[in-house]
Order: structure tokens, then C-alpha cells, then sequence
């Protein structure tokens, strides 16, 4: 290791410590980096009169280190479980790129910082002087986020103790939140944007924690005076979570919240919102929900098959569903994802699932769903 730091002038191991994953665990892209950082050293970029060595050398350093780094853990990745090189970068480190470029810009401040003392002959104070707001910066991050986890944990346990009500509906909100997740990673290329999805979507019957228990487990049908109730849920989850409108959540939950059961025809509820007024995060996750629950037995009515259910949405399209969602989701269920099957899906999620769970309420299978009077699909 001594005649590998020979090869790095002052200023190096600052750049090299600037950077999220550790290079002291991966001796090959440290390596890397320092062999480029030495060639621009030894062989000058000039533009005119300006020299470029040092801020081109400094970038394609962390390039270096980037790039081999991921490309290790990726290829670890891909040995262990199949999945593509491609795949497993994009997913997993595509989104450090852009940090890495603007981190190499603040290696290179940081190091001429080391270079040129400005207080007692020694560069680490002014490092320092840039260090203490980068760090009360990070900390206030992690402080964040940890507030966002914890809140996230206490909403899971609601989520947890509303669906013990009724053990028909077990890890419903997390199926329709995998399959939404699995929807919109098809639409938007977006990992991202396909994670924020399957966040709202675990929420998106939060607002039935506000709804009596025997309403929501009452095997006939409803009063038009309880189906209101029973629709105000959206309503009333947006309106739960409105005190963290500006802490924790962005207005994609509240969509979701408000819209999964909007209409593409202009029928559903609560503003009757049609086509491309309904925000298309919650047509995402209305198509993902009434896929769920026609797979789920109900008190009122039997469990659909896995080619019932997708017949159904496709006869739907452009009535109930956005077209364009419904062909996404034929696609995604002819590759026969873990969450096609609810059996299936159950018995990944918890083990073997028991038959009384399981079974439907025969006596009350040929009941219309009282969720949706009329309609051929049911809610979740």
C-alpha cells in the first residue's frame, strides 16, 4: 500500500474521502484512480494558455473509481441471482453518476484547499472551514430521513392492524403496492419514480381506518347512505395525513389518496374525474387495486382466477382503466410475476397459507360487490 500512495500527489486521499462508497474496501478501484490521476499529472491538458490537467484528471478519477467499484458489485450481483449487468447498475448505482461528477468538482476545491494553507501553514483548516457546513448539511439530511422512516414505520403498523380486521384481505395494500411498483417501473423507465408509487400505493386505503368495522365487513349490500361512508375513504386518508403534507409527503401520495378510484369513463369517485384528468400515478395504482381485489376472496363474493381477472380489466379498458395502463399491465402478467397468483404471492410473503383464509364465503358468492353497486369490479 506505501508504493501505491507514492503514486498520489497531496491533495489525492482528500479527493478519494469525498466520495460515498468507501475505496479502502475495493484496492482495484483505488488503484484505478490513482494510475489516471498520475497520467494527467504527468502529461499536461493545455486549452491556449489554461491548463486542465488537474480538473480533468480530478474527474475522470472519480470516473474511474465509480465505475469499478459498481462494476464489481454488480458483477457479484449477477453471479449471485441471474440478474443482468445492465440491470443491476441501472438500478442500483445509475443515480451516483450525476453526485459523482458534482463531487469531483468539490474534490478538486478541496484538495487545492489542502494545497494552499491560509491559516498556521497547514491546508486542513481550510478544508475544515468546508467540511463543518457539508457536515451539519449531511446531518440534518439523516435527521430527516430518520423522521421520514419512523413515520413510514407507523404508518405500516396501521396498515398492519387494519388488514387484521379482516384476514381475507391480508398484504393487500402491499400486493397492489407491487404490482403498482412493477406498473410504473414499466412506464417510466424510473426506479425512482416507481419507488414514490409503491409508497403512496401502501398508503392508499389508509383512509378505511376511519370507517366502522362492521361496515367494512358487512357481507350484504349497502345502503347508498353506507356506500358514501364507505367512498369517503379517500377523503379521509388524504385528510389524515394532512399534517405531514409538508414533512414527509409530496403531493404524488395525495393523488393516489384522493383519485384510485377514479374512473377513466368519468364514473368513479369523489370528483368524477375522467381520462387525463385523473393523475396518472392513481389510475397506476386504481388498475393495481382492482386487480387485487377481484383476485381476493370477499365475504359477498368468490375470488377470481388470475385469467378472470385480467379478462376482465382488459373488457374494462377504456371504461374503467386507461388503455394505456391496461396494455402495460397484460404485458407485465404474461411474464407471470410473483404477484399474478395471491396464493402464490401469500405463501412467498408469509409461508404456507391456511385454507381458511383461503376459502370463500360460498353462501354469499353470488352477491354483487357491495363496494361498487352495479359494477363488475370490486375494491379493495
Amino acid at each position: 500500500m506505501g508504493r501505491l500512495w507514492g503514486l498520489w500527489p497531496s491533495g489525492f486521499p482528500v479527493f478519494l474521502r469525498a466520495f460515498p462508497l468507501k475505496p479502502g474496501r475495493f484496492p482495484l478501484a483505488t488503484l484505478a484512480a490513482a494510475l489516471v490521476w498520475q497520467f494527467f499529472q504527468a502529461n499536461s491538458l493545455l486549452l491556449r494558455t489554461l491548463d486542465l490537467s488537474t480538473g480533468v484528471g480530478i474527474g475522470l478519477a472519480a470516473m474511474t473509481l465509480l465505475l469499478v467499484n459498481t462494476s464489481l458489485v454488480s458483477l457479484a450481483i449477477h453471479l449471485a441471482n441471474g440478474t443482468p449487468l445492465r440491470e443491476v447498475w441501472r438500478k442500483n448505482f445509475g443515480w451516483l453518476t450525476v453526485s459523482y461528477f458534482l463531487l469531483s468538482a468539490l474534490a478538486l476545491l478541496l484538495a487545492r484547499a489542502y494545497e494552499t494553507p491560509l491559516l498556521g501553514g497547514w491546508g486542513g483548516w481550510t478544508v475544515l472551514f468546508f467540511l463543518i457546513p457539508l457536515y451539519y448539511s449531511r446531518f440534518y439530511w439523516d435527521e430527516k430521513v430518520r423522521l421520514e422512516q419512523a413515520f413510514d414505520a407507523t404508518l405500516e403498523v396501521l396498515m398492519h392492524a387494519f388488514e387484521a380486521k379482516e384476514p381475507e384481505t391480508r398484504l393487500h395494500s402491499e400486493r397492489v403496492a407491487d404490482i403498482a411498483r412493477d406498473l410504473a417501473r414499466a412506464l417510466y423507465k424510473d426506479e425512482a419514480k416507481a419507488q414514490d408509487i409503491y409508497r403512496a400505493a401502501r398508503l392508499h386505503d389508509i383512509g378505511k381506518i376511519a370507517i366502522p368495522e362492521p361496515l367494512l365487513l358487512k357481507p350484504g349490500n349497502l345502503t347508498p347512505a353506507e356506500y358514501g361512508l364507505i367512498q369517503s375513504h379517500t377523503t379521509k386518508g388524504a385528510e389524515l395525513l394532512s399534517p405531514a403534507r409538508k414533512v414527509a409527503f409530496d403531493p404524488l401520495v395525495y393523488n393516489v389518496l384522493l383519485y384510485h378510484h377514479e374512473r377513466w369513463d368519468g364514473r368513479g369517485y369523489p370528483r368524477g374525474l375522467a381520462g387525463h384528468e385523473i393523475p396518472e400515478e392513481a389510475r397506476i395504482v386504481g388498475l393495481a387495486d382492482a386487480y387485487e381485489a377481484m383476485t381476493a376472496p370477499r365475504p359477498y363474493r368468490e375470488a377470481k382466477t388470475p385469467e378472470e381477472a385480467l379478462r376482465e380489466i382488459q373488457e374494462l379498458s377504456g371504461h374503467q382503466f386507461d388503455p394505456r395502463l391496461v396494455e402495460a399491465f397484460t404485458e407485465l402478467w404474461k411474464e407471470n410475476p410473483i404477484w399474478r397468483d395471491r396464493q402464490a404471492y401469500l405463501a412467498a410473503k408469509e409461508g404456507s397459507v391456511s385454507a381458511s383464509t383461503s376459502s370463500p364465503h360460498s353462501s354469499d358468492s353470488a352477491s354483487p360487490s357491495p363496494w361498487e353497486p352495479g359494477s363488475r369490479t370490486s375494491e379493495g
